[in-house]
């Protein structure tokens, strides 16, 4: 091991060193006991260091103590934010003090306050470079932290028209195209044609086209009717709800599924208000 010089020019050379290594050897959870690090200490020393990025060494050094424990506190919790009291009192930290190093992290831009869907009342705090989590934003169908009910029509309207589609059987009409007798202009009789009201029949049981939740996932985000892509879980959420509707039927323990109406036009079916419970 290299020994320090009075320059102090080898002991950043050597922290270097072993920050790469521990890096490359270790996975970024990994806790460092004094022994692994420089030989010293009793096995049963509790005293242990964490890997944390160059980026956040560099702001730490910029910062005051009481900010550098506020900021670790709360990079401490990472996508899940957290409550301003719950910092208060892991730091210990008067509310005065804190709520200045609060002010402080947030002007440099190293923390943002968060809106959580479920504690709405909470000023909660996150490191500014993280998205917050589905927990905290409350997913697809929350904007700006309020349930978004015409987006959840929409896209369940539009769900149990896809899944309609593939749960029956279009038949020719009984009365196939049917004549219309309409007056014209001279007040003549001429027979329009129209082509007969749609009929539809279930399949017979072991049909095997009834779509699956990645099936359902993808025509949704294919569709153009979502500014963002959504994922399976949230539209499985849908899926329950239209299930508890009884607009639809999951079969296989909810791996495919069939709608109970027949299927209606694109429009009538987006259109159709969702009744949220």
């Amino acid at each position: 091991m290299a020994s320090a010089g009075p320059s102090g020019g080898s002991v950043t050379e050597l922290a270097s060193k072993l920050y790469d290594a521990c890096l490359a050897k270790f996975s970024p959870d990994h806790l460092f006991y004094q022994q692994e690090l420089l030989g010293l200490g009793q096995k049963n020393d509790r005293l242990a260091w964490k890997i944390i990025s160059r980026e956040d060494a560099e702001k730490l050094q910029n910062l005051s103590p009481d900010e550098s424990l506020v900021y670790n506190v709360i990079h401490s919790t990472g996508r899940s934010g957290i409550w301003v009291r719950a910092i208060q009192n892991r730091t210990n930290l008067h509310k005065s003090i804190l709520d200045r190093c609060l002010k402080s992290l947030e002007g440099k831009n190293y923390i943002k306050s968060v809106h959580n869907v479920k504690f709405p009342s909470r000023k909660m705090y996150m490191l500014a470079g993280l998205a917050p989590s589905e927990d905290v934003t409350g997913g697809a169908w929350f904007t700006d932290g309020v349930l978004d009910e015409n987006f959840i029509n929409t896209v369940a309207g539009y769900i149990e028209y896809t899944v309609s589609r593939k749960s029956w059987f279009e038949v020719a009409s009984a009365d196939g195209h049917r004549g219309k007798r309409v007056k014209t202009a001279d007040g003549s009789v001429s027979v329009k044609q129209e082509m007969g009201q749609k009929e539809y029949i279930p399949f017979p049981a072991g049909y095997q086209g009834y779509p699956t939740v990645a099936m359902i996932t993808a025509a949704v985000n294919e569709s153009g009717i979502t500014p963002v892509r959504l994922g399976e879980e949230s539209i499985l959420q849908l899926l329950e709800m239209l299930c508890f509707d009884n607009r639809l039927v999951a079969l296989n323990n909810g791996e495919v599924y069939r709608s109970v109406k027949k299927p209606r036009g694109r429009e009538t079916a987006a259109s159709t208000e969702t009744s949220c419970r």
